[in-house]
């Protein structure tokens, strides 16, 4: 057999069909085999305007790749002693006052970064149009204390970004510093991860990527860089950026530390700024039951016992209608590691092999129509272990499937939404809906304008977040706009977005006035219920 470099130069084409047939224009990839490289290389433009290159230097969001430098930066202090896996949140964050009783009294270090909380997840919220993150810094933990519990307490696995918010407040608390300043003095510097940040690179940094969003068609459309970290909300989750050839260094020493301290014992590795990490990547919570094999979450990484479903944390699972296909069909089973992730304008992944020190990274610079970097490391992982030919998936047809399954989505919507319609109704005067609407903690509003006799709403007051409102039945109105549009306008457009999410539904008073707004933002949770402005009401 070939050697692996060699081989995994084969799949090039393939890999480049996969970033076509998603709507993908760049990508970087690196694979460690045995503690060394392997093999990297790049694909596409970072720039699809000028033409310019990936290179192993382009630097991209990793999105909540970042969850695993939140929960090692929490390993790093209780290496420290300054707190515990089993520390109560409300111990060492004065400033954590739960709305739920539960939350409150026995929310634990490790509850939040396993995501087995049951705390209400609000991320249509959170992340609004041209990748806004429209709750403030400062009103972040306010925010957080809101969130009811939805789901049993430490039953089940439910992933969601206000936990590692809620681990960076702690991490800050505990450590007198920012979260930024931490991880960054104590986990990218001695690393030397020069191309690594916190947060979108400062202005004038070279070999950066542009983001896009997909069409309908596959083609592109460049969309504003995520904004996660910039006023803090939305840093410790999913805010960082990086390159292959810094995140190879990173994962390098990292699977490192895993073997050393599984066989030590101890809680530290020489040189190595990873601590406790027999606990970080120790099973916390089931996922996904029934599993014939392992599958479980760990903090900040997914455990998976080979041969085995993946791709969990990504977009691809909700678009295969007969589930994601087996890997490692056919040779030895083992453990891996990884994680994903996606926000507008890029996904990513990163698949660790502790057993042969091995390390697969993809970064793209797309919200394809389907999870691209998902099927290259699940294609990279199936050459890596030398599956047999005929036990291998066959990822094209799994990108076109999902591909055709993620453009089902619009047309489904509108028919609902269609079907659903009772007709005949009017809206009142549309003065009368006209104000400004904000929610129970005074956190989140909607401005509500009359403009030229049309109707429009602005989330958090953001002209960028304005949408027209269009009458729907009753005191109903929706906002929707066709799903290329709000591709253009940097939205998070997906099938996990029901018909309730782009209704806005008013209600009035006994008085027969307007006073109240409802907003069905994420499913299976609480509709957001905002109280219009006194000054505003009629």
């Amino acid at each position: 057999m070939a050697e692996l470099p060699e081989r995994l130069d084969r799949l090039r084409s393939t890999i480049e069909d996969l970033m076509r047939i998603g709507g993908t224009p760049g990508l970087s990839l690196a694979v460690m085999s045995s503690g060394n490289t392997v093999y990297e290389s790049s694909f596409g433009v970072r720039d699809t305007a000028a033409g310019l290159p990936v290179t192993e230097e382009t630097i991209f969001p990793i999105c909540s790749l970042t969850k695993a430098l939140t929960a090692s930066a929490m390993a790093i202090l209780v290496d420290e002693g300054k707190l515990t896996w089993d520390t109560l949140v409300k111990d060492v964050l004065p400033s954590f006052d739960s709305s739920d009783e539960t939350l409150q009294n026995h929310l634990t270090i490790t509850d939040i970064l396993s995501h087995r909380s049951g705390m209400a997840w609000a991320g249509n919220v959170v992340l609004g149009t041209e990748n806004n993150v429209l709750i403030p810094g400062k009103d972040g933990l306010k925010y957080i204390n809101s969130q009811p519990r939805v789901l049993p307490f430490r039953t089940g696995m439910s992933y969601n970004n206000l936990q590692y918010n809620l681990a960076g407040y702690v991490i800050e608390e505990v450590s007198g510093i920012s979260w930024f300043e931490f991880v960054q003095s104590r986990i990218l510097d001695p690393l030397g991860l020069d191309r690594t940040y916190l947060k979108s690179p400062p202005p004038g940094t070279q070999n950066v990527t542009q983001c896009y969003n997909a069409l309908d068609d596959g083609s592109t459309t460049p969309i504003p860089y995520p904004k996660g970290g910039q006023d803090w909300f939305g840093g410790p989750s999913g805010g960082a950026w990086s390159c292959i050839r810094d995140l190879l260094e990173l994962y390098k020493t990292f699977t490192a530390s895993f073997e050393d301290q599984f066989i030590t014992g101890k809680g530290a590795t020489k040189d190595s700024p990873f601590k406790q990490v027999s606990h970080l990547t120790s099973a916390k919570i089931p996922m996904h039951q029934p599993s014939r094999n392992e599958l479980s979450y760990a903090l900040g990484w997914v455990r998976a016992q080979l041969p085995n479903r993946l791709g969990h944390i990504g977009i691809n699972p909700g678009l295969m209608s007969n589930g994601m296909p087996t890997v490692g069909k056919g040779v030895p089973s083992q453990l891996i590691l990884f994680h994903q992730g996606s926000l507008p304008g890029a996904l990513a992944i990163v698949i660790l092999l502790p057993d042969t020190d091995s390390v697969i990274v993809v970064l793209s610079n797309s919200l394809a129509l389907n999870d691209v970097p998902d099927w290259v490391g699940q294609l990279i992982l199936e050459e890596l272990l030398e599956v047999p030919e005929s036990e291998r998936n066959d990822y094209i047809e799994a990108a076109h499937i999902s591909v055709a399954e993620s453009l089902k989505w619009y047309p489904a919507l509108v028919g609902e939404l269609g079907s659903a319609r009772k007709n005949g109704t009017s809206p009142r005067a549309l003065e009368e809906y006209v104000g400004t609407y904000w929610d129970n903690i005074n956190v989140f509003k909607i401005v509500v304008n009359l403009v030229d006799n049309k109707l429009y709403w602005r989330l958090q007051g953001l002209e960028s977040e304005k949408f027209q409102l269009e009458h729907y039945e009753d005191d109903t109105f929706t906002w929707l706009l066709p799903r290329n549009e709000l591709s253009r306008r940097g939205r998070w457009v997906g099938w996990d977005q029901a018909a309730p999410f782009w209704k806005a539904v008013f209600e009035c008073n006994d008085n027969g006035r307007i006073d109240k707004l409802v907003w069905e933002h994420d499913t299976g949770v609480p509709p957001m219920q905002l109280t219009k402005e006194e000054s505003t009401k009629l």
